[in-house]
């Protein structure tokens, strides 16, 4: 996490526009500042996440990677099961109900309860929020593709080959399969420095490293990433369009926990569904 930090202060000091824009708000940012943020972005997650993961794993494999152990320490030369990532795409989609329920939650009653503490809570996540925004936004079919690349390909593919591809992979050697999975999910939900989202984070964590345990394969758990990213992009979008649908007026709606509740009965299903097809 700190080598992830100064890797990002340091890059931004070289890309042309990253200086000013590592010293203003994110709502301030002209558009060589938000190129320069993107690029910085996806720059920090190859050096500190993936490039470190494929090297170190094949320090633990042993062999070149014309021998293939590295990229089966990894998980990557697992043959891909389309139904196992069918499933667990669904399993995800149908977790986000109760991970956004547990989001608003926290904002109505926890960081209140905390005073000044939770307050900073909130307002460091309403600045990071106003940068995914700003990095999110999209004013052209090109655009779209590099937002795609930066928002959503980029960090599932860098931080399952870190997290589950290496991190969990060696928390299982050293420990148990569920406490591969335990531990992997607190370290991915710390990493991404919010105090705001580290429940929510956890418990998709553990889902996406639980996964992983059960295929062995990481293009299972990199699908599932790469669409909750997307599903978080369009709902930024959305979100932007219908400014007066809020998560509180969401969450004490009559229909809503109805809705919660059959959204876990569907989770059940899916992943009942997707244990046989690991089988």
């Amino acid at each position: 996490m700190l080598l992830y930090t100064i890797t990002g202060t340091l890059l931004l000091l070289v890309i042309p526009g990253g200086k000013e824009a590592a010293g203003l708000d994110p709502l301030q940012y002209d558009a060589s500042m938000v190129a320069a943020m993107r690029v910085a972005q996806v720059a920090g997650q190859i050096l500190v996440l993936a490039l470190p993961a494929v090297l170190l794993a094949r320090l633990h494999a042993g062999g070149g990677f014309h021998s293939g152990k590295p990229l089966a320490f990894l998980g990557i030369a697992q043959h891909v099961a389309w139904r196992q990532v069918l499933f667990a795409v669904l399993g995800m989609m149908s977790l986000q109900p109760l991970l956004h329920s547990v989001t608003e939650l926290q904002d109505l009653f926890l960081w209140p309860a905390l005073g000044p503490s939770g307050e900073a809570v909130l307002e460091s996540r309403r600045l990071m929020d106003a940068l995914i925004g700003v990095l999110g936004g999209i004013h052209s079919f090109p655009e779209a593709l590099a937002v795609t690349g930066v928002l959503a390909f980029t960090p599932a593919c860098c931080e399952e080959l870190f997290f589950r591809g290496y991190l969990q992979q060696n928390y299982y050697k050293a420990l148990s399969p569920a406490g591969s999975v335990f531990f992997t999910g607190f370290v991915f939900a710390f990493f991404h420095l919010s105090a705001a989202n580290l429940v929510p984070l956890t418990l998709l964590g553990w889902y996406i490293g639980y996964i992983f345990m059960k295929s062995g394969s990481l293009a299972v758990p990199f699908f599932v990433h790469l669409l909750n990213n997307l599903a978080a992009l369009v709902f930024l979008h959305a979100a932007g369009s219908t400014p007066e649908v809020t998560g509180a007026s969401v969450v004490f709606s009559l229909w809503w926990w109805p809705a919660v509740a059959g959204s876990l009965l569907l989770f059940v299903f899916f992943m009942h569904r997707f244990r046989a097809a690991c089988s």
